[in-house]
C-alpha cells in the first residue's frame, strides 16, 4: 500500500460538531454541514438558536501572524460599530485552533453568521457605498502587531504571473502579451502611487461579501484583506460589475450609485478615480493568477477557452479604457 502525499483534505463535518461544541460558548452542535471548498474550507455550523460559519483555513494559504491580524481587523470593527461577521472567542479566550490534517497543520476560526443574502439593487449599492467608505475611515486608525501581507503590485501582478505562465506555456504570443501588460500597468500605478489613498482594504469587495436583510448589510469574509490602495478596494466592485457582462447599462448604474454614496462619505482624489480603470484590469490578471495557482486543489480547468474568455476580456477593457502595452 502506497502512502502518498495530500494536497488538500475536506475534515469530517460529523467530527467537527462535538469539537465545536467542546470549544465554544454556543451551546450544542445540531448541525455541522460542509458548504465549500474555497480559499478556505467552509462549514454551516446550527445550534437551534443560532447559526455560525466555521473556517479551516487551508494549509499554507495563511499563517497564524495573517489570521491574527484578520481577527484583530474584525475586533477592530466591531467595536468602531461596523456591521461585520467577526470571529468567536472560545472558552479558553482564544480564537483559532490548530487541526492536525494529513497535508499539514490547519488553523480554525468559527465567525458570526451573516443573515439575509446578496441583492443587486439600486438602493443596497448605495448602502454598499455608503458602509464601505465607513469601513475605511475606521480602519485608517488600525494598529496591530501581527505581520500581514500587502495588496500592492507584487502580490497583484508579479505573483500571480509565475502559476498563469505554467498553464499558459503553449501559448507563447499570450504570454508575452501578459508580461508585457503587466509591466504597463505597473507603470501607471507607479506614476500616481504616491498620491493614492493607502490603508487596509477589504480585498474582495465584489458585492459577494456582504448580505443584506431588514435594510442593513453585514461585510464577512475578510481573508483577502491588508494594506493596500483604497482605488483598488472599490475598483474590485466595478470589476465584478463588468466583468462578462458587457456594456450592461443597469450594472454600470450599480456602480455609479455605489461610488457616488462612498464619496458622500469618503472622499478620491482625482488620482484614484483615474486609478481604478487600472486596477480594474489588475484584479483580472491577480483572479488568473489565483485560479491557476490553486489548480493543484481546485482542479486543472484552466483550459484554452478559460484563457480565450479571460484574455479576451483583458483585451476589451484595456482597448475600451485606453490601456496600453507601453514601451520603456
Amino acid at each position: 500500500m502506497l502512502n502518498l502525499a495530500v494536497n488538500h483534505s475536506v475534515i469530517s463535518s460529523d467530527a467537527l460538531a462535538p469539537v465545536i461544541t467542546d470549544l465554544y460558548n454556543i451551546g450544542d452542535v445540531t448541525e455541522c454541514r460542509f458548504l465549500s471548498n474555497g480559499l478556505n474550507d467552509t462549514y454551516l455550523v446550527d445550534t437551534g438558536d443560532n447559526k455560525y460559519i466555521l473556517r479551516i483555513y487551508k494549509a499554507n494559504w495563511r499563517n497564524k501572524s495573517d489570521i491574527d491580524f484578520e481577527i484583530e481587523l474584525l475586533n477592530h470593527l466591531i467595536l468602531n460599530g461596523v456591521p461585520v461577521s467577526h470571529s468567536v472567542m472560545k472558552k479558553d479566550g482564544g480564537y483559532l485552533t490548530q487541526l492536525a490534517a494529513h497535508e499539514g497543520v490547519r488553523f480554525a476560526a468559527l465567525f458570526t453568521y451573516a443573515a439575509g443574502g446578496h441583492s443587486d439593487s439600486k438602493e443596497n449599492s448605495s448602502l454598499y457605498g455608503e458602509q464601505v467608505a465607513r469601513m475605511h475611515l475606521a480602519l485608517d486608525d488600525f494598529h496591530c502587531s501581527h505581520e500581514r501581507f500587502a495588496i500592492d503590485l507584487d502580490h497583484l501582478l508579479k505573483e500571480p504571473i509565475r502559476p498563469i505562465k505554467r498553464l499558459l506555456a503553449h501559448r507563447p504570443e499570450d504570454i508575452e502579451y501578459l508580461e508585457s501588460l503587466s509591466s504597463s500597468l505597473q507603470r501607471r500605478i507607479n506614476r500616481i502611487s504616491f498620491e493614492l489613498d493607502w490603508g487596509v482594504c477589504h480585498g474582495d469587495l465584489h458585492g459577494g461579501n456582504v448580505h443584506f436583510h431588514d435594510s442593513a448589510l453585514t461585510h464577512f469574509d475578510f481573508d483577502c484583506a491588508g494594506f493596500g490602495w483604497r482605488a483598488y478596494d472599490l475598483s474590485v466592485f466595478l470589476w465584478a460589475k463588468v466583468r462578462g457582462r458587457g456594456k450592461d447599462q443597469f450594472n454600470n448604474e450599480l456602480w455609479g450609485v455605489f461610488l457616488d454614496s462612498y464619496q458622500k462619505h469618503k472622499m478620491l482624489s482625482v488620482h484614484d478615480i483615474e486609478a481604478i480603470p487600472t486596477f480594474v484590469a489588475i484584479r483580472e490578471i491577480w483572479l488568473m493568477g489565483l485560479h491557476t495557482g490553486n489548480s493543484q486543489i481546485w482542479g486543472a480547468w484552466q483550459n484554452d477557452q478559460y484563457f480565450n474568455t479571460n484574455l479576451q476580456f483583458l483585451r476589451d477593457w484595456c482597448l475600451e479604457h485606453s490601456i496600453n502595452c507601453e514601451k520603456e
